[in-house]
């Protein structure tokens, strides 16, 4: 019994008999490449926040080796991933890290960030030492970081996501074989 090739989508083949009795339909999954990777500006140094606050740029010391949680909006009841990997640049820190894609709350902000639908990062600390300014800015010289929420708004402009790691290209290319492969059978 012959057959033809209907539809062929990297790699994926759909082939159908001539009395359309039969489908041949070879289908081949690889490991997903979300690892729920992410990163970002936790803070930006020398920036007026919204509760009149700035940071120095050698404000968190002692990161190296560390892990911080990643938190959903500085709630310690929804702890969502960690953050493994600091740098301290001239504009700001910034954050590696991993939401654990186990967690159902991880899964909804993945949802969200990958959506487009939030990209805020915010801090949670502790101040050891600042100073007031004579413009009525509070400067943070220095502080203890317990961890870096994901959240809606930044209190910090310019502080957010940068990347989001969900890119899966073999996902598409099965869900639109799928689509071409059920509307030839039922054709």
């Amino acid at each position: 019994m012959a057959s033809k090739c209907l539809f062929n989508c990297n790699g994926l083949q759909v082939r159908a008999a001539n009395n359309r009795d039969t489908l041949d339909c070879e289908v081949r999954f690889t490991a997903p490449t979300d690892t729920g990777e992410i990163e970002g500006v936790a803070v930006r140094f020398n920036t007026v926040d919204t509760y009149r606050t700035e940071f120095a740029p050698d404000a968190f010391r002692g990161l190296e080796g560390r892990t911080l949680p990643m938190l959903w909006a500085h709630d310690p009841a929804n702890v969502i991933g960690s953050w493994s990997s600091f740098s301290v640049r001239s504009d700001g820190l910034t954050a590696k890290g991993k939401l654990n894609l186990a967690v159902a709350k991880a899964q909804e902000v993945r949802s969200l960030l990958q959506a487009g639908d939030i990209k805020g990062l915010s801090i949670g600390f502790r101040t050891v030492k600042d100073e007031r300014r004579a413009n009525g800015v509070r400067r943070i010289v220095e502080a203890r970081l317990h961890e870096i929420s994901i959240v809606a708004f930044p209190s910090v402009p310019g502080s957010g996501i940068t990347s989001v790691r969900f890119d899966n290209p073999g996902l598409s290319a099965f869900i639109a074989a799928a689509r071409a492969a059920s509307k030839t059978l039922k054709g």
